[in-house]
This record gives structure tokens, sequence and C-alpha cells, in this order.
């Protein structure tokens, strides 16, 4: 009953083939991700430039311009691999093209993506819903960290849950900030824009940072660390390559097309937002209570920064409502953004533990369609970073890009390298042309992505982008070790090519050994000395260990009052440890016998509740788990199922 509550009802494996996914479903789901990102890009890019002061702030549209340009190049290089990657997935495209060592690196960076989309879109979530409920104000961890366990429970309810909850407030997001930009736009032109109320603030500025718009070159690397922090708005863009199957057919077409769209609406939402953001003065500040000024004193630690999209919003209606009603849908749609990574994460790990890079838990499919394991694990380590790194976005954003470009980088230097190679053996001149086109279109790809990923490590790097370097690292080296494990597993267990290893597995025991243990001759007891004798070994005898006298005389007075056909014998436990003093035994007799095979029989009852076993001593469990490591032995439990 409570696995039910938690994972819904069980879906058969006929019905769970039947995920196509219309574009009007599949666009507002995995378009979420890039939709999402203009709930915090704009701030990224306004409090990077407010380094330098307002006057910075002009620079903000220019900033947002090349952003959207190295989208739509991007998009359209995707584009292109969909129709050569298929359903297949970008760590298969990368695996076949780029080798296994490549393709752990991807994968490793699309985890962490995947983990810190989640983290970035809820902790982002968190501080919209503090921004238009006041009343939440100073729990910015404690509801990013709820609204992660109330996604996780979503998704663990499965494919057909997540799907009734994800498009609406996708499409209701859209149509409010297209409104809301619409009408900023119109207000602009009409003159009737007004100002935010953060234009009124002042912003400390050092002295060497403000000199830095005096000279060409410092408003060039202030543009570039501005483009670096607002190039988390490309994220989104690999959710689709990934997510191919998941379209209903034409899938590829399909998934194309929606890419294109997603990729056009987010280029327009930036570029409005930011343009928006320089009418209306807002200011954003990396720590506003040292660096703002209002009225003349400090914000103080009290003071709450409100997002610049709904700065704007305040701007362009005047009236609360109008900012509540944006707040929510951009709340919705930072929640189906981060239902995205739960959908992605788990089909990612189980085509890596597929190929024994990862734990084949994280293949298991639960009976609700999804990869409850992948999704769990996914929960956790989420959660997991926004406790250990607080739900501090800007922070959290640091991490994001790099995880992102560079699996970008490595998918689009697969597809060059593969359409590279096709041209070389193909000789027709209709399809050279067609290749050549493809590589042009892919170099442009990797460029763009290269560009942007060394842009990111060389100002980001000691800001947090260490951490995902770090941590891809790190995933990476658990790949190989597991794999190696893997690997180590399969080649002892593998069947041996010489006939005479193969003769000496298949050959039966010299002789077989029985030992029961016996803790208390009673009912349990009986059952295994019959199925030990029901085997027929070759010699029988009941084990019972000395750790109170009394007890073991009783055992004794018992087992000769019922005349039992087998011989007790009683071993002697001075530091009163039953596991050690059995295990010691069968060592002996193994010693003395290699060849012959021992089965300890176990009896074992079995309680109705899982928490009445906190009553009752775990001995045989012990001995259980110490005796699975003796070469030779085996393990028999006879378990006797304890009433209600």
């Amino acid at each position: 009953m409570a696995t039910r509550l938690i994972f819904g009802a069980p879906v058969t494996s006929r019905h769970a083939k039947k995920g196509n996914l219309p574009k009007r479903r599949a666009l507002p789901l995995f378009g979420a991700d890039g939709f999402s990102s203009v709930a915090y890009a704009p701030d990224e890019i306004l409090l990077t430039l407010l380094l330098a002061g307002h006057g910075a702030l002009a620079y903000s549209p220019l900033v947002g311009l090349g952003i959207a340009l190295i989208l739509l190049v991007v998009v359209g290089a995707y584009r292109y691999n969909i129709q050569h990657v298929g359903e297949r997935g970008d760590f298969s495209l990368v695996h076949q093209n780029l080798g296994i060592t490549a393709a752990i690196v991807l994968g490793a960076a699309l985890m962490v993506d995947f983990m810190l989309t989640v983290a970035v879109s809820l902790s982002s979530a968190a501080q919209y819903l503090e921004s238009i409920t006041p009343v939440l104000l100073g729990h910015q961890q404690l509801i990013a960290c709820s609204l992660i366990a109330l996604v996780t429970f979503i998704c663990l309810r499965g494919l057909k849950v997540m799907l009734r909850v994800s498009h609406l407030p996708s499409y209701v997001f859209l149509v409010l900030l297209a409104v809301t930009v619409a009408c900023g736009l119109i207000a602009d032109a009409t003159g009737q824009l007004g100002r935010a109320v953060s234009a009124e603030y002042t912003v400390m500025v050092p002295d060497d940072a403000a000199e830095v718009l005096t000279t060409q070159l410092g408003v060039g690397l202030l543009l570039v660390r501005a483009f670096a922090s607002g190039s988390v708005a490309l994220t989104g863009v690999n959710t689709v390559s990934n997510a191919v199957k998941a379209f209903a057919p034409p899938r590829q077409r399909n998934a194309a097309t929606s890419l294109m769209v997603i990729g056009g609406l987010s280029a327009l939402s930036l570029l409005g937002v930011l343009y928006l953001a320089r009418q209306t003065g807002v200011v954003s500040v990396l720590d506003p209570a040292q660096g703002l000024l209002i009225n003349g004193q400090p914000a103080g630690e009290d003071f709450h920064q409100v997002p610049a999209l709904l700065q704007i919003t305040d701007a362009i209606f005047g009236i609360p409502l109008a900012s509540v009603l944006l707040g929510a849908a951009t709340i919705g749609v930072l929640i189906v953004a981060a239902m995205t990574a739960f959908t992605g994460f788990p089909m990612l790990a189980t085509t890596i533990a597929a190929k024994q890079y990862l734990p084949v838990h994280l293949s298991a499919r639960s009976s609700t369609v999804l990869y409850a394991n992948g999704v769990l694990a996914l929960g956790s380590s989420s959660m997991l970073l926004v406790a250990i790194v607080g739900p501090n976005v800007h922070a959290l954003v640091q991490m994001y890009i790099v995880g992102v470009f560079t699996a970008m980088t490595l998918t689009q230097y697969a597809v060059l390298r593969n359409r590279w190679q096709a041209q070389r053996i193909t000789l027709d001149t209709k399809k050279r042309r067609t290749l050549w086109r493809d590589i042009g279109i892919s170099a442009i790809g990797t460029g763009a992505s290269v560009t942007v990923l060394v842009v990111i490590i060389l100002t980001k790097f000691t800001h947090g982008a260490w951490v995902t370097v770090l941590l891809i690292l790190l995933l990476t080296w658990l790949m190989i070790k597991t794999n190696k494990h893997y690997s180590s597993i399969d080649r002892q267990l593998a069947l041996s090519a010489d006939p005479e290893q193969l003769a000496a597995d298949r050959a039966l025991p010299s002789r077989v050994h029985a030992l029961i243990y016996v803790e208390r001759v009673r009912k349990p007891v009986l059952r295994a000395l019959a199925y030990a004798r029901a085997s027929r070994p070759s010699s029988i005898e009941a084990l019972v260990v000395n750790v109170d006298d009394a007890r073991t005389r009783e055992n004794i007075d018992t087992w000769e009052a019922l005349e039992l056909p087998v011989d007790l014998t009683v071993l002697d436990s001075p530091y009163r440890n039953p596991s050690a003093s059995v295990l010691d035994y069968v060592q002996r007799i193994r010693q003395k016998s290699p060849r012959d095979v021992l089965v300890v029989y176990l009896p074992e009852y079995v309680v109705p509740h899982w928490w009445q076993g906190f009553f009752h001593r775990r001995t045989v469990h012990k001995l259980k788990a110490r005796l699975r490591h003796e070469p030779g032995v085996v393990v028999a439990s006879v378990p006797w199922q304890i009433e209600r």
C-alpha cells in the first residue's frame, strides 16, 4: 500500500512503451529548461555588469544579443545533430566516435548538469516564492529542499503523472511573459514605461572597478565576464537531443522542429527582458547587504533582492497582482525544468549502467515506467548540494554552466569527426557536397561551444566552476573503477575455454556435510533438521554454542528427550560470540576436507511486521553474512513464519 502511494499504480511493459509525445506535449516539457533560464540569466548578467556601476547597464542588451546569436548557432548545429544521432543520445554518439573515455567524461558532465539543473531551478523557484510571499522570507533553503522533495515524489509516481502536470505551467509562463514584454515595449515606445524600484538605489562600486569603463580593454573584459554569466541561458539545448525517442513519429523531425522553437523563444525572451531591464533601470547586485545604499543607508542583512523579471513587471504594470501572477508562472516553469532533469538523468544513467560504468541498480525500471533508483539518486544528490552550498542561485550558476558546455563541446566534436570520416570514404559528388555542408555547420557549432567553454573556465574557475570540474573528474574516476569491478567479476565468472578446467567446474563434490545451527531446540530447528536429512548428506551434525550454561543444558536435555538421530556438538564460546565459534568450527572442517562441500542450515523465524525485528537478536543474520565469504560453504536459510 505504501509502495503504491509513493510510486503509483504499476504499468505493464507493453504500456510503458507507449510514451510517444506529440510536439505540443514534448515542447513544454523539454523546453522548460531553456524557457526557465529567463528567470535567472538576466540577473546573472546584470550583477556582473553592475560590478562596474550603473553605467555598465547600457551594455546589457549587447551581451544578450551575443548570447542569443551563440544560442541560435548552437541550436542550428544541434538540429543537424539530431538527424545524425537519432534516438541514441549524446552518450552513444560520443562513445561511437570519440571512444569510451570521452563518453564517460560526457556522461559525468551530463549527470552533474542534471543535478545542477534541479538545484538551480528549484533554488530560483524558492527565491521567486519568497518575493511574491513575503511571509516566507528567510526560509529559502527550507523551501528549496522542500521543492526538491516534492518534485522527486511527483517523478517517482511515473511519466504519466509528470506529463499531466508539465505542459500547462510552461504555456502559462510563455503567455504571461510574452504579454509582459509586449506591454513593456509598447510602454517604452510611448514613453509611459515606469522605473524599477531598485533604479533609485545606489550601487557601491570600488574606484578601481569604476575605472573599468574608461578603457576599451576593461569594457571588453567586463562584457566577456557578463557573457560567461549569461551563457546559462543556453542550458536545455542538449535536453532535446537526448530525448528524441520520447517524441512521437517522425521523431527526429519533431525533435528538430521543437528545438528550433525552443531556441527562438528563449533568445527572444532573453533579449526582451534585458532591454526592458536597461530601460527600467533594474539593479541586481551580488551582495545587496553591502553593495546597495537605500536613501543613503546600507540595505542591511534583512534586505531581500527581488529578481529582475519581477522588478520589470512591477515597473510595467504598477500593480502587485501582475508580479504575483508572473511569479507563480515562473515558479511553475522552474519546477517543470527540474522535472526535465528527472526525466533525462535516469535514462542517461541506465545507458551508462548498461555499459557497466555505473551500478546496475540504476538501470532497474520500477513498475511506474521511470527508473526509480535514478530518480532517488538525482533527488538526494541535488538536495545534498543545496544543503551544502545553500540556495544561492549565483553560486550554483557558476558551477552549472561548466557541465553544460563540456557536454555540448564533446557532442559537437563527435558529430564533426563522424562527418569528416564519412566524407573521406564517400565517392558520390552530391553526397560529398552534403557532407561538407554538414561539416561546416558542425565546425561552427563546435567552435562556438569551445569558445564559450574556454571563456567560462577562464572567467569563472575561481568563482565556483572548479567545483564542477572536480565533480566531473571524480565521477569519471568512479565510473572507471566501477567498470573495472564488473570486468573483474565477469572474468572470474566466465566459463573456461579449457576443457580440463570446465570439467573441474562441473565435477561433483567428494562429499556433502550438513551442519544445523541450534539456538534453542524448538520447531524451526526440527524443520531445519528434517530438510537436512531429506537432502541425504554424507554426514550430519547439529551445533549449539555455549554462551549460557543453563540454556545449553536445557538444549541438551531436550535434544536427548526427543531422541533425535543426529549428534549434537557443543561449541565453547568464552567471549560469548556464537558467530565466531561456528565460523571457527566450519573453517577447521574445511581445512581437513577442502574438496568437500559444507551446507550450514540456519533456522530463523520471520516476524509479520518489519519493526518487530528490532525486538530480536540478529545472531543468525550475522552468521549468514560471515559464512557467505567462506569458500566451499553453502548457507541454507530455513524460515519459520510467525503468525500475526
